[in-house]
């Protein structure tokens, strides 16, 4: 049976180290949508920058914005946000004041915006932020004016060895009911609200649609994606996934992101749908 829904992670999994979609990907996605299954497309990013790569794919599509944190119905039912969590501002404001002269980049994620204190310290971290996403900046003399805010997530960006320092720090100071900690990649450390994640996103987009998570299918390659191979009825990790994300998934891709592994998953999902 050919799922319902279908739900893809974009680093690492439905784009390329070039950060395109590829033609073979692409097709298999419209097919996709052409069987009345649900496109999903789910990621760390804000979605303003998820939303850029809708051209190419040339269909409709519902999003998991911030990791889960926020949750929007497709273009046809009028981009409805329909979950939405933030991250309690305690939490918040100690990130701010942790690392206000650490060499990472603080990405503050409120209102559908990216906010960040750019300095000679994180610059570069900025810099490369921006080149592997695209994700407009808004930049702030200081963060005094967040204090009394929740934003939806926030993300260090810095040199991979210093975040896994930071990530065994906050994991021992923060359990998991109050802070949910994740890695999207080996630069990037992300702080949200315990009930945001992708498979939580992934549930509530799926009952606001009507669509039972057996009938669920979802792709993705790292960390933050586990939630959602978990919880969707085919959890499908990409080959180039850590062990540690495959061990979650119910299969593996034979080929990696570079190699347009969706449309090869694609493939082989229709030939055992019509073997059935």
């Amino acid at each position: 049976m050919i799922p319902k829904l279908f739900a893809f992670d974009l680093d690492g999994t439905l784009l390329d180290s070039q950060k395109r979609i590829g033609r073979a990907n692409a097709e298999a996605l419209r097919e996709m949508a052409g069987t009345g299954a649900k496109v999903v497309l789910a990621s760390g990013r804000l979605g303003s920058s998820i939303e850029k790569y809708l051209p190419d794919l040339g269909i409709d599509a519902a999003m998991l914005t911030l990791n889960g944190a926020q949750v929007f119905t497709d273009l046809k039912d009028g981009r409805r946000c329909i979950y939405s969590a933030e991250l309690d501002n305690y939490y918040a404001n100690q990130l701010i004041d942790y690392c206000a002269d650490k060499p990472v980049t603080l990405n503050y994620y409120c209102d559908g915006k990216l906010f960040t204190v750019k300095t000679n310290k994180n610059a570069a971290w900025a810099d490369l932020y921006y080149k592997q996403t695209k994700t407009d900046y808004n930049f702030l003399d200081d963060f005094n004016g967040m204090a009394k805010n929740s934003p939806s997530k926030i993300i260090l960006v810095g040199e991979s060895g210093y975040i896994d320092e930071l990530e065994k720090y906050f994991r021992s100071l923060w359990d998991e009911s109050s802070v949910y900690i994740c890695r999207s990649w080996n630069h990037y450390l992300e702080f949200l609200s315990p009930k945001a994640n992708k498979g939580v996103g992934l549930q509530m987009l799926c009952t606001a649609l009507g669509i039972d998570m057996a009938e669920a299918a979802a792709f993705g390659d790292e960390q933050n994606d586990i939630p959602m191979l978990k919880t969707a009825g085919l959890g499908i990790a990409m080959k180039n996934s850590s062990q540690e994300v495959k061990k979650y998934a119910k299969r593996v891709t034979e080929k990696t992101n570079d190699e347009d592994g969706i449309a090869c998953e694609w493939e082989r999902i229709k030939a055992v749908s019509v073997n059935l």
